[in-house]
């Protein structure tokens, strides 16, 4: 810690004995000029000079122009949104230096990593936290929620909650990274409009969990965090429900429909871990893994379309879930330099080779996957599948697509398409290049 970021500490302790003290002065205002009076002290004015000299040491914010100050100022905006005001107008006790010390880090840093949250809708109970691929898998208990708020001692009586207040019941499965690409901002960002997550940067291990079952999860809710400090929350729509009874219900998450039974939990992640170890430019070469992204995108977009035992939520949503699941097939089972002339047999002939347990199962995901095709085609020139045709097809080749990527990734075959073809010739090629690789893979997840 430097001595300038010392001095700021010392500084806010100041300020903070200071608004104590004149507590009796502002009981006639609200929070807001409360924050304004303490904002606009002598106290006041001498953090902000502590503030620019520690940001500039810690190399915090720094500013642009040499007349801009660095680091975060001592505003009575930040005061009233951080719930300082609130709590020094308060007669709560707390502890003076941890206060300082929160609030000298918010002001004037060190730069810390920020990190991007991705809440799913999974209804696990995830024994431990686990790393895939550099995303921690976790699910944090209430504590660790309210660890992360901006200056944690005061955010009790924050303006807004900086977590959707379902959160701290514990209950979602987390996604989390830090992002190298991800930078402090100075105010607090104002959202008039909400889009989908941007789920591009966690593709492969949202890809690693949409694998395990037919049935999706989904992120419910994005946020950048720089902990202790800003929490931005760029998505959220939690589902819950209301439990309790009349008079007195209160709201839960809603979870699903993704479930994992806890006899499962050491096999899920097992799986996720196999998977995402693999699924990786070093892992799989370049151009597999860029297949299989591209793939994955098609796939992990229908998540939000499809619910229970893989039914589409809205039927008006079946011709678009159709083309996505075709055309992520289609991409993953062809190569890119390949004529496209009967590409629907040979995409439906190398699915069936490569993911079929007997005779039967293959001769199912041929006929699926052409009928599939044959959906896509009407869907295509604007014409009306029929509508049983339309539902089997946005039902049944979710499991066949989702099969075929394990397969991919498991296998690490560049040339899929081509391996499929010679499989479907030969058994010898089939049993040892598919078929047993595959099998030591499940072995290996189901093992007790």
């Amino acid at each position: 810690m430097t001595p300038e970021h010392l001095e700021l500490v010392a500084a806010l302790v100041d300020l903070i004995s200071d608004a104590r003290l004149r507590a009796s002065e502002h009981a006639d205002l609200t929070d807001r000029e409360t924050a304004d009076a303490i904002a606009q002290s002598p106290a006041g004015d001498a953090v902000r000079r502590a503030a620019d000299a520690a940001a500039r040491a810690n190399g915090y914010l720094d500013g642009e122009r040499g007349d801009r100050h660095a680091g975060r100022a001592l505003q009575g905006d930040a005061l009233f949104q951080l719930g300082v005001a609130a709590l020094l107008r308060s007669n709560h006790e707390f502890n003076a230096e941890a206060l300082a010390g929160q609030l000298a880090a918010y002001l004037a840093g060190p730069p810390e990593d920020l990190w991007r949250y991705f809440v799913l809708n999974i209804d696990w109970e995830l024994p431990r936290p686990v790393n895939l691929g550099g995303w921690r898998l976790s699910r944090p208990d209430a504590d660790e929620w309210r660890a992360q708020r901006p200056v944690p001692s005061a955010a009790e009586h924050a303006a807004t909650q900086a977590w959707d207040p379902l959160l701290e019941s514990g209950w979602h499965v987390v996604l989390a990274a830090p992002d190298p690409e991800l930078a402090p901002v100075r105010g607090f960002p104002l959202r008039l409009f909400s889009r989908g997550p941007s789920t591009r940067s966690a593709w492969a291990p949202l890809l690693a969990v949409n694998l395990w079952s037919d049935e999706p999860a989904r992120v419910v809710a994005e946020y950048e965090v720089e902990p202790g400090r800003t929490v931005d929350c760029l998505y959220s729509s939690i589902p819950y429900t209301y439990t309790g009874s009349l008079g007195d219900e209160y709201e839960v998450p809603l979870l699903g429909p993704l479930h994992v039974d806890h006899s499962h939990s050491e096999r899920l992640i097992r799986f996720l871990t196999e998977i995402t170890t693999r699924l990786t430019e070093r892992g799989l070469g370049k151009t597999l893994c860029d297949r299989i992204r591209r793939s994955a995108l098609r796939f992990l977009s229908t998540s939000d379309m499809v619910g229970y035992h893989a039914d589409v939520t809205f039927s008006d949503d079946e011709p678009q879930v159709v083309l996505n699941y075709v055309t992520s097939l289609e991409n993953l089972l062809s190569g890119g330099s390949e004529s496209h002339t009967d590409l629907s047999r040979r995409t439906a002939q190398r699915a069936a080779v490569l993911i079929g347990e007997d005779d039967d199962d293959r001769l199912r995901t041929l006929r699926c996957v052409k009928d599939a095709y044959n959906v896509r085609s009407s869907i295509a020139h604007g014409s009306d599948p029929h509508p049983r045709k339309l539902t089997e097809a946005a039902t049944q080749v979710r499991s066949i697509l989702r099969r075929a990527l394990v397969a991919a990734i498991v296998l690490g075959e560049t040339e899929l398409g081509p391996l499929c073809d010679e499989a479907l010739l030969s058994q010898e090629t089939l049993r040892a290049k598919i078929n047993n690789p595959l099998a030591e893979f499940h072995s290996l997840i189901h093992a007790p």
